[in-house]
């Protein structure tokens, strides 16, 4: 609520307000009142709600508990904040992290951003950010502890107040040497320590009073879970609970650290399926070392059900497994005895591993085994929400390539099959039937099928997709690559572009873009539009050349590098002092800015190699090598970044993992490589594109979409081959990606479509959607058939501005 006349600074101290859900509309009323009688400006979250999900454990943890905002003027904070406290009064409210929390009461403070202003962050991607006192941006930090600038004085009666806090007697947590957070999230969190008097390491697990984990307060549920670890102190596999006890008003659990990692990184990060070529052996083994960890799992969970308890939340990241593949459940918070009658709000099992909510009790459990089982092997339990008939199709998967018991497989499919009484879903032909024998047949098939049902979704998207039932959250904001023009993009690219389509399109040309680059986004518009010859292209750069000044990121999805490859090609088709300078000034920024620390994106979307893809663009214009220059440059560095494994895939190192993929991975340096080498010779760059082959012929990949799926490992491997630099295997690595993508496919009126990134609805987007998915297929057929339909292969997503 802005009140007249009342400008809002761009920075400084804010006040927050935090609330229980039933004090809300009387904290609102008093802060209304007071900001009202002040004309001071103030905002608030505007329903219960959203107030019950901002004090829950769902809430991200620098948005948890905060309720009003009051922008108070700079110099008398000391007078608002103490004046809030008198309004509002010493009630319960949640404390807010990342603030300074007044007199343990609702008020809280914080320096911060009043109005949205960003900077490149550490990794190069645009945070929001605050102005030092010499003019310099700087991140806006919004931690879960209170740090202010160092720049920024503290005022008198905050800095006492800070002090304070400091010197309040901290409890049984003296007793504790703090080593690392595991997990924080606003109800609590995880951490290793050490106990000062023996060292011996613990996991220390907190409560924060007044935040809602299902229907209790997370306190209560710490409660809850100490007395079941009592109950069940005398099982194996169980971790052990040492004591409770509370500090600060927060509830802990000490409990015995297991030294080992959580399943999914000790035991499915190793299935051998993530290499192109893994043989029986490899297989076989890793599939007895999964059963044997799940069946000494499979018998913990039997004891606790002879105990007449139930788990109610298994999942690969409640189970810890030690260096002797000894599995250990550490999470109880859900657990609860078999007569408990559960409502459906505490039924809060993660998604790919929780029942439908008709199933109750211990067959929640055995569901949760089954679904953990099958991950191993085949990580896809996420879509059987979305069609049950894929329970078949990924447990016969499992069994051709880990050649399982046929018993097995039928116990699997017994517990797993819940979805299939779940569900209404319409009765459809199997994709089988749109996909021959004929390997060379593959790719044509399921690419009309996969344009059937894309066009079928965008034309209905309420009645033609299905979601897994979810819970309340935020409205994430849309992005261009999930709309209209994604879609477009790819039915155009595809040759399926109908009139009606065609209309659409302009019709869309006229709405504002919520990003500015590619992937949907106003660059991607731009050259749409011009490709089509419809009008509007030129009016569409002039928009971009209008926000070169003002956009911060300079990546190829949002910022400078995307918009930048749309006003080259304008420029080259219709020259003007005006595109010419807004070009030198992008080439000049991006030369400057990007400064390729150890934290910088290296990726094709948001980082080092979009940059390059925009340099080679700059030197075909001009027909000058000195942005070439640049290019190799960034090229070389985003290498070093890159990991090479044992069987030789390289692939982009980010923190303990390594990513194949287009979007951030080495697929997008290779994309990068390949248009900079049409450019010029290299043997340097040319040598790393058979790591990034291997890397893009993974068998398994647990998203089917473009931006972190197969389809982008499919879009390399065609410009690969169009190079002709491919590997002899790589039609048959395309075919085989082709036939996998049946693992992702579920069935709609008029063909199939491809999971939400997420994996939790249908989504016709381009990056994490059906549109990724075609251009792909479209790819791989292309690459089958070779001759000309390869070296036609269209400029997908205008990476050469939308020329080829």
């Amino acid at each position: 609520m802005l009140a007249a006349r009342v400008g809002l600074p761009r920075q400084g101290w804010k006040i927050h307000c935090s609330s229980t859900v039933d004090d809300g509309q009387s904290v609102l009323d008093h802060v209304a009142r007071f900001c009202h009688e002040r004309s001071t400006a103030f905002k608030y979250v505007p329903s219960r709600r959203h107030l019950a999900w901002r004090n829950s454990k769902e809430a991200p943890a620098a948005a948890a508990a905060k309720f009003i905002t009051v922008y108070p003027p700079v110099h008398e904070l000391d007078e608002w904040v103490r004046g809030l406290h008198e309004r509002i009064g010493d009630r319960k409210a949640p404390a807010i992290l990342g603030d300074l929390r007044w007199r343990g009461g609702p008020v809280h403070v914080r320096y911060g951003g009043f109005q949205a202003r960003t900077t490149l962050g550490r990794d190069g991607l645009p945070v929001p950010a605050i102005v030092r006192p010499d003019g310099r941006f700087e991140p806006d930090v919004r931690g879960t502890a209170f740090d202010p600038p160092a720049w920024v004085e503290l005022p008198l009666f905050l800095a006492d107040q800070r002090r304070r806090l400091k010197e309040a007697d901290p409890g049984s947590l003296a007793d504790y040497a703090f080593e690392s957070a595991i997990t924080v999230t606003a109800a609590g969190g995880i951490y290793r320590a050490r106990r000062r008097a023996d060292g011996v390491p613990v996991v220390l697990k907190e409560a924060r009073p007044l935040i809602t984990v299902g229907s209790g307060q997370a306190p209560e549920r710490l409660v809850h879970e100490g007395a079941v670890l009592e109950d069940l102190s005398r099982v194996r596999g169980i971790v052990t609970k040492v004591r409770a006890f509370e500090a600060g008003g927060h509830s802990f659990l000490e409990l015995d650290a297991i030294e080992g990692d959580t399943l999914n990184r000790a035991v499915y990060s190793s299935n051998p399926l993530v290499a192109p070529d893994s043989d029986e052996r490899t297989r076989v083994a890793y599939r007895d070392r999964v059963l044997s960890v799940m069946g000494q799992l499979a018998e913990t969970v039997r004891r606790l059900h002879d105990l007449g308890m139930v788990h109610g939340d298994l999942h690969p990241g409640n189970v810890m497994v030690d260096g002797s593949d000894r599995p250990v459940i550490v999470d109880f918070e859900s657990a609860a005895p078999v007569s408990t009658e559960v409502s459906r709000t505490d039924l809060i099992g993660a998604h790919g591993y929780a029942a439908p909510a008709t199933v109750r009790g211990a067959a929640r459990d055995e569901y949760s085994l089954a679904a953990m089982t099958l991950n191993a092997f085949v990580p896809l339990s996420f879509l059987h929400g979305l069609d049950p008939e894929l329970v078949d199709e990924h447990i016969e998967a499992a069994r051709e390539a880990f050649l399982l018991d046929g018993d097995l497989c039928t116990e699997l499919a017994g517990r797993l099959s819940v979805w299939k009484v779940a569900s209404s879903t319409i009765e459809k032909s199997r994709v089988d039937s749109c996909v021959g024998q004929n390997p060379t047949a593959t790719p044509p098939g399921l690419l009309q099928a996969a344009r059937s049902g894309l066009s079928a979704l965008v034309a209905n998207p309420e009645g033609g997709g299905s979601r897994v039932p979810a819970r309340f959250g935020p409205q994430v904001a849309p992005t261009n690559d999930e709309g209209c023009i994604g879609h477009l993009q790819a039915l155009s690219a595809t040759g399926m572009l109908s009139p009606d389509e065609q209309m659409a399109l302009l019709q869309d040309a006229r709405r504002p873009c919520l990003t500015k680059g590619m992937l949907g986004g106003l660059a991607s518009k731009a050259l749409l539009v011009a490709r089509l010859r419809l009008p509007g292209a030129d009016a569409l750069v002039g928009e971009l050349v209008d926000e070169v000044d003002e956009t911060v990121d300079l990546g190829l999805r949002d910022g400078l590098a995307g918009m930048g490859v749309a006003v080259i090609v304008e420029h080259a088709r219709n020259p003007s002092e005006r595109t010419g300078e807004a070009i030198r000034e992008i080439s000049r920024r991006l030369g400057g800015q990007c400064s390729m620390t150890d934290e910088w994106h290296v990726g094709l979307l948001d980082g080092a190699a979009g940059i390059a893809i925009f340099h080679v663009a700059h030197a075909g214009l001009i027909g000058d090598a000195a942005p070439l220059v640049k290019a190799r440059e960034l090229l070389v560095a985003a290498l070093r970044r890159c990991a090479s494994t044992d069987d030789g895939r390289l692939e982009v190192r980010d923190g303990p993992r390594t990513l194949p993929f287009l979007g951030a991975g080495s697929a997008g340096l290779g994309v990068a490589i390949l248009a900079y080498l049409e450019m010029a010779a290299d043997d340097e760059l040319e040598a790393v594109l058979p790591g990034i082959e291997r890397a893009c012929s993974a068998e398994l990949v647990v998203h089917a979409g473009l931006s972190d799926g197969r389809a982008g490992m499919m879009v390399f491997l065609a410009e690969l081959a169009r190079s002709g630099r491919g590997s002899p295997d790589l039609t048959s690595t395309m075919v085989r990606h082709v036939r996998r993508l049946e693992w992702h496919a579920l069935r709609v009126e008029g063909g199939v479509t491809f999971p939400s990134r997420d994996l939790d609805a249908t989504s016709p987007g381009l990056a994490h959607g059906a549109a990724g998915v075609v251009i792909g297929l479209d790819a791989a057929a292309r690459t089958v058939a070779g001759g000309d339909a390869l070296r036609a292969l269209p400029d997908y997503l205008f990476l050469r501005g939308g020329t080829r």
